[in-house]
C-alpha cells in the first residue's frame, strides 16, 4: 500500500528479491538485490529525472512486461523491473536530505540482548542496560527497541555527537492508550497519545541538534519502537 508510506520521506516498499544494500539521498535512491531478475516497487519524495540499471539507462513504460519503469506522478509510486543488472540508481531533483536511521537489526543483537554503551558504534550511547533489543511483535516484522523494566515510567539516550532527533516508530500493544512525551534540554517537550494496536511514526519537527532525547511514558510495558531517525546539523 504505498499511499500508506510518509509522502515527505522516499521509502523502498517491497521487492520480488532481497534488498542486499540501499541509501538514500537528497533525490537519490540507490540499492542491490540479490537477484538480477526482480520488480520493485518504492514511494518517492522527488519525481525520477532518470533510472539506472548496472550503469545503463532504463525507460518508462505502459507496463512491466520488459526491462522498464512506470511511475505515479499523483502518489509518487515508481514500479521497477530489471533484469540486467542487480544494481539501480534512481535521481532526481529534491533539497529534502533523508535522515539516517537505527533500525536495530544491524547490527545484529539477539533479542533480549541489553544495550549497554554504544550502539550502533559512535552514534549513540544507550546507558547501562536501561533499553534491550526485543522480538519482531505486532506490526513490526523486524527487530525492535524495548525498555528492560516494564515498569519504567521514562527511558533516554545520548548522542556521541549533538545530532537532530526526528522521531521514531511506535507501537502500543496494550489495551489501553499510551502517552509518550519526548523532550530534550534544549528542545520543550512534545507529548503524543498511542492508541491500543496503533503504530504510529512519530516526527518531532525539531530544527536544532541535542545530546540527550528522553522518553517519558504511562503504559510503557506496551510500547515498541523501531526505526529511529536522526540527522546531522
Amino acid at each position: 500500500m504505498p499511499e500508506w508510506a510518509p509522502a515527505d520521506e522516499s521509502h523502498l516498499l517491497g521487492s520480488l528479491s532481497v534488498i542486499t544494500k540501499i541509501a538514500y539521498g537528497a533525490g537519490r535512491v540507490t540499492y542491490s538485490t540479490f537477484d538480477t531478475d526482480s520488480t520493485d516497487v518504492l514511494r518517492l519524495n522527488f519525481v525520477p529525472d532518470s533510472i539506472n540499471v548496472g550503469g545503463r539507462l532504463i525507460s518508462r513504460r505502459d507496463d512491466l512486461q520488459r526491462e522498464g519503469y512506470t511511475f505515479d506522478g499523483k502518489t509518487r509510486t515508481l514500479s521497477i523491473r530489471h533484469t540486467s543488472s542487480r544494481d539501480v540508481d534512481i535521481q532526481g531533483k529534491s533539497d529534502q536530505v533523508p535522515p539516517s536511521f537505527i533500525t536495530f537489526d544491524d547490527p545484529h543483537l539477539p533479542a533480549g540482548t541489553p544495550l549497554v554503551g554504544q550502539y550502533p558504534s559512535g552514534v549513540i550511547d544507550w546507558g547501562s542496560g536501561e533499553w534491550e533489543i526485543g522480538t519482531p511483535f505486532g506490526k513490526f516484522g523486524t527487530f525492535t527497541l524495548v525498555s528492560s523494566d516494564p515498569k519504567a515510567k521514562r527511558g533516554e539516550f545520548n548522542f556521541y555527537a549533538p545530532c537532530i532527533f526526528a522521531g521514531v516508530d511506535v507501537y502500543n500493544d496494550g489495551d489501553s492508550d499510551a502517552t509518550l512525551t519526548v523532550r530534550a534540554p534544549e528542545i520543550r517537550a512534545d507529548s503524543y497519545t498511542i492508541k491500543p494496536k496503533e503504530l504510529l511514526r512519530l516526527r518531532t519537527g525539531w530544527r536544532h541538534p541535542s545530546s540527550k532525547v528522553i522518553f517519558d511514558f504511562t503504559n510503557g510495558h506496551a510500547l515498541r519502537f523501531d526505526n529511529l531517525a536522526y540527522s546531522h546539523p
